[in-house]
């Protein structure tokens, strides 16, 4: 039997020979249920058979509900403008039901906006019909309840009380009108007892300082310090996080306004969010876990680099992220791109990719934003189509990906499941079964327990394990000495003054 694969530093390696063996004994298991269904075992003598795809697909009769495990990645889901509305076609809104449930540990959903009216139109006058639909939503389909404190009233920002411009909705609250938002938050969270966690708004919308051209990151946490100390009040027991903050990457630091020295194959982190998320981090009155949000799309040009390497920037920051603070890191939103329906399959390895590295680098959350599709036009990597008609509601390609992913994190194999053997090829090991992205354009051949096993482009597979042999992936590789196994440390490598510590209480 080979030896436990190494878990690689992402150091530079030497060279290795062509063929390339990582093995894993597992205990003898058996295979359960609609998820796994074990190949059969070839007979004595015969050539084994390819490992192929599960041609009946998921079984989605059956959802299986998930609960949050701190103990590895939680993903959930941020309820937007459209989800799973009672206006719906009740056939569609069933299979949609069925496809959240299954796939969403956490399920977040704003108080202002993104689905919701206005909660308090007028001072003390509230409005909580359309917040009570959703968080029915989430209670209807087992998930673990989330609320994100934006947006705010408009006669907290300057507009008129019983007014609601939508047009302003991302508008910061007057410094005057953080005690009437932190009062809002605190009867948010009266109104809603089973809600354990908060998120303090969103992005630090309409916190951008003009004059200074950076983040008022002080106007933030003098807000976020208000609404902390109002929700510990109802319950010291709920877990609120900040700052939300997106991290925005340049593809060079020629172009970068603001480069900081967090930086490699991924592109240049901008200053002014580290800048940001150290100011509150040092600042804060207290916090439960901190909140942050990137995206692919760099501020010059466009795409970083091929998938291989972006999807790593996620693994790359929410390690930078460990060395700044010990308080769990929630992704609350992580953007890989859009395309229409033929781009989706690249969508998905791009975002599952993201998932396995911020799993690897001890991520706790990563909320999918916006998880029902359009499939009229472009969309992120969405989880469920359009709930509009009774043939709709179907589970696009992310969310059998999503499923099995969140069934393996759940029956995951020793403390460090993921893997990445060489650098386009990731997995995740379970118990009972492995889940591999392939994230380049061309099929990639291996074996695996004895058997082949072919990835298409693109391609995401489920292949539950054998009970009578080890755990073992051969490989026909020639990475040479200077290719990473682990492209995370290149993504974005820490240095001394990038490693430091932030928090200071």
């Amino acid at each position: 039997m080979s030896p436990t694969p190494p878990r690689w530093s992402g150091l530079p390696l030497p060279a290795v020979p062509r063929w390339l063996v990582l093995a894993a004994a597992l205990t003898a298991i058996t295979l359960l249920g609609i998820f796994s269904r074990p190949a059969p075992d070839a007979p004595h003598g015969a050539e084994p058979s390819p490992i192929g795809s599960d041609a009946a697909g998921y079984d989605w009769s059956a959802p299986q509900g998930h609960r949050p495990d701190p103990g590895t990645l939680s993903i959930g889901v941020t309820h937007t403008r459209y989800s799973i509305d009672h206006w719906g076609s009740p056939p569609a809104i069933a299979s949609a039901k069925a496809i959240l449930t299954t796939t969403a540990s956490y399920q977040n959903q704003h108080i202002f906006g993104w689905g919701t009216e206005n909660p308090e139109p007028s001072p003390g006058r509230f409005d909580w019909s359309s917040l009570d639909r959703r968080m029915e939503l989430i209670r209807s389909t087992g998930g673990t309840p989330v609320i994100t404190l934006c947006c705010a009233p408009d006669w907290m920002k300057g507009g008129r009380p019983g007014q609601t411009d939508w047009n302003r909705l991302h508008a910061a609250p007057r410094p005057q009108h953080y005690a009437d938002f932190a009062a809002l938050a605190a009867a948010v969270a009266r109104r809603y007892p089973d809600v354990r966690h908060y998120q303090v708004w969103n992005e630090m919308k309409g916190f951008w300082d003009k004059a200074r051209n950076r983040w008022d990151h002080e106007s933030y946490t003098n807000l976020y310090n208000v609404v902390y100390d109002a929700l510990k009040a109802v319950d010291p027991a709920i877990a609120v996080g900040g700052p939300y903050v997106v991290i925005d990457i340049w593809a060079s630091r020629k172009t970068a306004s603001h480069p900081s020295e967090l930086a490699g194959a991924c592109g240049v982190a901008d200053q002014r969010g580290l800048d940001a998320l150290d100011y509150w981090l040092r600042h804060k009155h207290g916090a439960d876990f901190v909140a942050v949000d990137a995206g692919l799309s760099t501020r010059d040009q466009g795409r970083i680099t091929a998938t291989t390497t972006s999807s790593a920037l996620f693994g790359a920051l929410t390690r930078w992220l460990r060395q700044r603070t010990s308080l769990p890191i929630w992704w609350s939103e992580f953007h890989v791109g859009r395309a229409d329906a033929a781009g989706q399959r690249k969508l998905t390895a791009r975002a599952v990719a993201a998932l396995l590295h911020m799993a690897d680098q001890g991520a706790t959350t990563a909320l999918i934003w916006e998880p029902q599709g359009d499939t009229g036009k472009e969309y992120g990597p969405a989880l469920w189509s359009s709930t509009n008609r009774h043939d709709e509601g179907r589970p696009l390609p992310y969310a059998e990906a999503v499923a099995r992913l969140q069934q393996v994190l759940a029956d995951r194999a020793g403390p460090d499941p993921v893997s990445w053997p060489v650098p386009e090829l990731g997995l995740i090991r379970g118990r009972q079964g492995v889940l591999l992205v392939h994230t380049e354009d061309a099929p990639i051949d291996l074996e695996m327990q004895g058997r082949p096993l072919r990835l298409g482009p693109y391609e995401v597979r489920y292949v539950p394990l054998r009970t009578d042999t080890p755990v073992e992936f051969t490989f026909p590789v020639d990475p040479g000495p200077s290719t990473p196994a682990v492209p995370t440390a290149q993504c974005l490598r820490l240095t001394e003054a990038t490693a430091q510590l932030s928090e200071t209480r």
